[in-house]
């Protein structure tokens, strides 16, 4: 392969190498910080005096929002009236013993999704809010530690048309500590007992917090190990010394982020500029075991092996955010500004030829940029996307009606955005620029209040434009009434219409073939090997959603701190946008151009780039619980200096969540029959729709140790094979179970006193404890060899040590 490493930093050769290398990356880092501690005179490191005050600080913090004091707004809330569907305290989220915010959003998912899978799957990401105010989003906060976070609090969609954006998202508000300051080190060990896959990870992070500014400082590496078959077919270019590399069922992934944030006031000016540059690299190895080859000599197919083959996938991203919050007179203004630079490069080549894989590989940030040459490359494919955007938002009272005022959410904005990709599978390269003006608004009329006989009501409109260089016009409407009619209880209903165009990437991002793949002929009634080919899809059109709401809150007990929640969501799509990754007659049917056979009927290859089908309807309702409680008597800790410092009592908190699909049924072309997604249909090959799915989160925290727990059920789906669908899989999850154990070192003082320097956070993890994988069968019993666990899920069940240390 020629150029595959001019443009990456690569470390040793292939595992077991990887683990020295991310273990010596930690032991440095860890070393490296332990060392800045002590040499490095700004900033000061804090008196111990500084952190015992802090330390009370948080406690009395914790304490006060423990406390809901009706009719005064908690630090950093969110402005509206609207209740959250969740509040999660500092202490429930410390219990997680997660790494940093990412992982939070992880552990809280139940509570932050709205289904996890189905409709859920296609919603847009939760919007997110720091200290009731507009972030450039996610990424800008997604490294702070947990101990740097307040509470946090979830809000339905209607909340997030009050900040601008967008009708089904969700709205989650992260209130920080007033007072935080710390250097966090982190080092982790995962091993995978099915294979003993290694997976790594090493992190520091910076961070101060004051009351009205913060600034950050994270760098971030993760490494997992590959995983190879025991054997592997011969390709049609052996090596000259007749060995045959292995290829692989799990990638060798390398991830580097380096990001950081700073947040000032000037005046009544909020500024907040953040920056992240993440370097990734995917090695890969496709091939085919001897049973493949056995199964394409019965085809008469035994030409079809093309590897094995050495894949290398490197993607470089840089971004920068400006984000101002003001206010003018009652009215709360923001500007976001945001650039974005994105590359990938994937280079794939004869295993024989390149050698070993990397230990530790990442792309150089010169790659940005870098495009491929089709003529000449013709085994590199490159996308390049880029993006710059700014918006206004203004929020405030236009007039008050006898029921209280009447709130407006004004929303401006621009979207300049370009891809160019190069691929040896299209004749020139795919280039493409939009332009974007859009603007927004929304308008909410309370009607009457609790005063009321019928309770408290309230309705709102809302509207937004896009015009686009490439799509026109795309229009949203839609509509929210919300009544309590007593305070406890809470029914928001809402409608939505709206028109999506195609994203960037949908449309033009590099066609790659990938040989030696196994899919499962649903047709044929057998598993195929075949070259699967993804990519974008220049044709596609824009696709247009009606969404339909009604929810249910209720808190019964007003000082306990309850919420009950049912919702019901019916979704109608024209047009709507998936990848079809499943072999059926149905599907090849609609798209015969899409499937390739050879002369006696057999698969030889699928593209399964986005395509628009005809329409798809969906209808759920899912409820649940969320419920969190003190208990044991409060007790104080002594500091050490006669400062006695108050302590929270200890804490339990879950969340339980139950979804019934009830329809999903789905028309791939107009005029072709009905696919019932629920009962036997499917567009995809990892089967249909579950019916139903349950989601539990629980948390105990005491003062000296944490435990969570994570699982998730959904119930088997069905699929029909054949050409008389004489032959029916099932498709099975199980209960996945991840648990996780946190200690607080500090407060072990038979260790502490021996050993100082061990004080932090140990975490022992088990994530998919009962080994927990989509498992396939057909009528006989028989596992498909597509559906083989090695190729479902070579991972399998993991458990992971974890070592968080705190400088202060």
């Amino acid at each position: 392969m020629v150029g595959v490493r001019q443009d990456v930093t690569a470390v040793g050769r292939a595992s077991p190498g990887g683990r020295s290398a991310a273990l010596l990356l930690a032991v440095g880092l860890y070393a490296g910080a332990a060392h800045a501690q002590t040499v490095v005179p700004a900033p000061a490191a804090p008196s111990k005096d500084s952190v015992d005050a802090e330390d009370a600080a948080q406690a009395a913090e914790d304490a006060q929002n423990a406390i809901v004091v009706t009719g005064q707004r908690q630090r950093g809330s969110v402005a509206t009236e609207v209740p959250p569907e969740a509040s999660i305290g500092a202490t429930a989220i410390r219990a997680l013993g997660a790494a940093d915010l990412d992982e939070v959003f992880e552990d809280l998912s139940p509570e932050i999704n709205s289904g996890g899978s189905g409709i859920a799957k296609q919603a847009p990401a939760a919007v997110v809010l720091v200290n009731g105010q507009r972030i450039a989003g996610f990424s800008s906060i997604k490294d702070f530690p947990p101990e740097a976070i307040q509470r946090i609090e979830i809000f339905p969609e209607k909340v997030a048309l009050q900040y601008g954006y967008g009708a089904g998202q969700r709205v989650v508000n992260i209130v920080l500590r007033s007072q935080y300051h710390a250097l966090t080190l982190l080092g982790r060990d995962t091993i995978a007992t099915n294979n003993s896959r290694g997976i790594y990870r090493a992190k520091v992070d910076l961070i101060r917090i004051n009351e009205n500014s913060h600034w950050n400082i994270d760098l971030d590496y993760r490494h997992e190990d590959p995983i190879f078959a025991s054997s592997t077919l011969a390709g049609p270019s052996p090596s000259a010394d007749g060995v045959v590399p292995r290829h692989t069922y799990g990638n060798q992934d390398d991830h580097l982020t380096t990001s950081g944030a700073v947040t000032r006031n000037f005046g009544g000016i909020s500024a907040e500029l953040t920056g992240s540059l993440d370097l990734d690299a995917m090695q890969s190895r496709p091939g085919l075991a001897d049973e493949d080859g056995d199964l394409l000599a019965s085809e008469g197919l035994p030409d079809l092996v093309a590897g094995p083959l050495t894949r290398i996938d490197r993607t470089v991203e840089a971004q920068t955010n400006l984000t101002l919050n003001g206010k003018i007179d009652t009215w709360h203004w923001s500007f976001i500004g945001k650039l974005d630079d994105t590359t990938r490069v994937t280079r794939t080549d004869d295993a024989t030829k390149v050698g070993d894989l990397s230990a530790v590989l990442l792309p150089s940030p010169g790659l940005l940029g870098h495009r491929c040459d089709a003529g000449v490359d013709t085994d590199c494919v490159s996308t390049n996307t880029r993006t710059a955007s700014g918006d206004v938002f203004l929020n405030g009272n236009l007039t008050s009606f006898p029921a209280g005022p009447v709130t407006a959410s004004l929303r401006s904005g621009f979207v300049f955005s370009g891809i160019r990709s190069d691929s040896p599978l299209t004749p020139q390269m795919a280039e493409r620029d939009r332009s974007e003006g859009n603007a927004q608004a929304n308008l909410d009329f309370p009607i009457t209040t609790h005063a009321s006989p019928i309770g408290k009501i309230s309705a709102g409109v809302n509207g937004e434009l896009r015009q686009l260089s490439d799509f026109g016009t795309l229009s949203t409407i839609g509509s929210t009434l919300e009544w309590s009619p007593i305070e406890p209880v809470d029914i928001l209903a809402t409608y939505s219409h709206q028109q999506d165009a195609p994203r960037l990437l949908q449309l033009d991002e590099g066609a790659l073939a990938t040989p030696d793949l196994r899919e499962f002929d649903y047709v044929q009634d057998n598993t195929a090997i075949v070259q699967r080919i993804d990519g974008g899809n220049a044709d596609l059109q824009r696709q247009t959603s009606q969404i339909e709401k009604l929810r249910l809150q209720v808190s019964p007990l007003r000082s306990v701190n309850l919420q009950l929640s049912a919702e019901y969501t019916m979704q109608r799509t024209r047009n709507p946008i998936a990848n079809l990754t499943a072999a059926t007659a149905a599907t090849m049917a609609a798209f015969p151009d899409r499937f390739t056979r050879s002369d006696d009927g057999y698969l030889t290859a699928m593209d399964i780039s986005p395509v628009n089908l005809d329409r798809r309807n969906q209808q759920q309702i899912r409820w649940g619980v969320n419920y969190s409680t003190a208990f044991g008597s409060a007790h104080s800790d002594s500091s050490g200096n006669g400062t006695l410092k108050p302590a929270a009592r200890d804490q339990f908190q879950i969340a339980l969540y139950h979804t019934w699909r009830f329809q999903d049924d789905v028309v791939l072309r107009d005029g072709q029959p009905r696919l019932d997604l629920l009962n036997g249909d499917l567009i995809s090959d990892t089967g249909g729709t579950p019916a139903q799915q349950i989601e539990l989160q629980t948390t105990v925290s005491t003062g000296a140790w944490s435990a969570d727990i994570n699982a998730v059920w959904q119930s088997p789906t069905k699929a029909d094979a054949g050409l008389l669908s004489q032959d029916r899989l099932t498709f099975s999850q199980g209960v996945t179970l991840n648990l996780r154990l946190q200690i607080n070192l500090s407060d072990q003082h038979w260790l502490t006193r021996r050993l100082p320097f061990l004080k932090g956070n140990l975490n022992l993890s088990t994530d998919n404890l009962l080994g927990a994988h989509t498992k396939v069968h057909d009528s006989s019993g028989a596992v498909p060899l597509a559906f083989e666990q090695s190729y479902l899920n070579p991972t399998g069940r993991t458990f992971r040590l974890t070592f968080r240390k705190r400088f202060r």
